[in-house]
């Protein structure tokens, strides 16, 4: 009985030090620097996925996995996983506003709305009118805008923003914000909201006082051929410009925002659009598992927006950080010459910035294979102003898995100077590539260092990354992937 116990000991004493050795160094700057420098270059041409840089950049990244020895990704024969995008461009649409006993007012798309359009052509449209405050339904927080209101078939105008956006010190701004920390996520929630309540476009009063409408008669909308949407029309109009189509009875702009329906007002609104289609392509390298049916995956996006007027936007912040930051864990985990447990996947995702296609079309397809984890890394090189130690890091997860906060925070702590976390819920939010997976209820952690005046700028260049931020956050991302694996045991 003695050396039975003895056995068992000495084998699971002997299974702990193994996994006890399982390491793989972290990243330094040198692993990912020259990488990042050369995806953000000029000659990337700002790596816009369906034109030249977006080619340029995928074929530098396979290049890389190539020479770190990573394997074509489910049996292809490179690392490309190459698929069709639509692009849907406008080419004609109007916008009228018909109050009863009044002219019809025609606005111009030139100088008094701005249009994001469906994937379908929309032949006139007349309907009704429904003033819904801020578009919001918030169940947990008591708030609803849509209470007592039909919108069904019908047009819904709402304010831009949130209930006290103005008041950063109010309690209501600080729920609400932390609820929806970026800008495309609060409007996101508006436009679903829109939907599922039956409304057949919806109208955004843009309420700061900068906002200018651009000409958009050649606006693009991006999905993935062949996509059954069910979004509707997003047209954008300024404060001014809803000033003189509503009275201050039909949309108060100011005090009581109560919702109503504008019985005396019909918008009649029409969209003709040219569509083309194009070749993407995400870029997947693998090193398999001692166990080839569960992966886990550490991904970014290699896209950006190209360029626009004539000024490339390098997006080094967005999202080349991430992007050479995925490679360099990469290189160290090849280097290590590990078998790791499981698959690991290195992603480039492409076309995030059209709508998150890449990560969406990966997802689509992945028929019975097993993700246990999906790492995301969407700019990681730069800090948000008031963030003046540069040290504050988002780790976000969903609210059912508690323990990979604990992984993020026990990773965090072995930094010599670690990071002030903020550790906030997917739940809800859509604002990386990292939605694709919560879609499909598979857990994430997906890291971002903060907004900053550059973001979506020509302004966001090498010259202004912090190579410190961008080592000690793979850093922690490669810590929370070994110890992810380790318990899983």
């Amino acid at each position: 009985m003695r050396l039975r116990i003895l056995a068992l000991f000495t084998l699971y004493f002997c299974r702990s030090v193994l996994f006890a050795q399982i390491t793989v160094s972290n990243p330094s700057k040198s692993d990912f620097s020259e990488t990042l420098a050369i995806l953000a270059s000029d000659s990337m041409q700002g790596r816009k996925a369906n034109q030249r840089g977006g080619i340029l950049a995928g074929d530098y990244v396979a290049s890389k996995m190539n020479s770190y020895k990573l394997k074509p990704y489910n049996q292809a024969q490179d690392y490309f996983q190459v698929f069709t995008i639509e692009e849907h461009t406008v080419k004609k649409t109007s916008l009228q506003i018909k109050k009863r006993n009044y002219k019809t007012i025609s606005l111009s798309p030139e100088k008094d709305f701005e249009v994001i359009p469906t994937t379908n052509s929309i032949q006139k449209k007349q309907a009704e009118v429904v003033f819904a405050s801020y578009g919001l339904e918030l169940s947990k927080e008591n708030y609803d805008d849509y209470k007592n209101i039909d919108v069904k078939n019908k047009i819904v105008a709402v304010l831009s923003g949130f209930p006290s956006d103005q008041d950063s010190t109010s309690s209501t701004y600080k729920k609400l914000k932390k609820i929806f920390p970026e800008e495309n996520d609060l409007e996101e929630t508006k436009l679903k909201t829109a939907i599922s309540k039956g409304a057949i476009a919806l109208i955004i009063i843009e309420t700061g006082e900068n906002f200018k409408p651009q000409n958009k008669e050649n606006e693009v909308f991006h999905s993935l051929e062949n996509t059954i949407t069910t979004s509707i029309p997003v047209f954008r109009i300024s404060k001014k410009t809803a000033e003189n189509l509503f009275s201050k009875s039909d949309i108060p702009l100011k005090n009581n925002l109560a919702s109503t329906s504008l019985k005396n007002v019909k918008i009649n609104f029409s969209i003709q659009l040219k569509h083309e289609t194009s070749y993407v392509g995400n870029i997947l390298g693998l090193i398999a598992g001692k166990d080839t049916t569960k992966t886990i995956i550490v991904g970014a996006h290699y896209d950006h927006l190209g360029i626009k007027n004539d000024s490339i936007y390098n997006g080094a912040d967005d999202n080349a950080s991430g992007t050479s930051g995925m490679l360099a864990l990469a290189k160290k985990w090849s280097e290590s010459n590990i078998k790791p447990e499981y698959n690991i996947l290195f992603a480039a995702w492409t076309a995030e910035e059209m709508g998150l296609l890449g990560s969406q079309y990966f997802v689509r397809n992945l028929n019975d294979q097993n993700i246990l984890l999906c790492i995301n890394m969407d700019m990681i090189s730069r800090s948000a102003p008031e963030d003046k130690t540069h040290r504050i890091l988002s780790i976000g997860t969903q609210k059912e898995t508690e323990y990979l906060k604990k992984i993020a925070q026990e990773s965090n702590e072995k930094l010599q100077n670690p990071f002030a976390l903020d550790l906030w819920e997917t739940n809800g939010h859509s604002g990386s590539d990292y939605a694709s997976f919560t879609a499909k209820g598979i857990p994430v952690m997906t890291f971002f260092s903060g907004f900053h005046e550059d973001y979506h700028t020509p302004r966001d260049t090498y010259s202004k990354v912090d190579l410190d931020k961008v080592k000690d956050v793979l850093f922690i991302v490669n810590a929370s992937i070994l110890k992810f694996i380790e318990n899983q045991h």
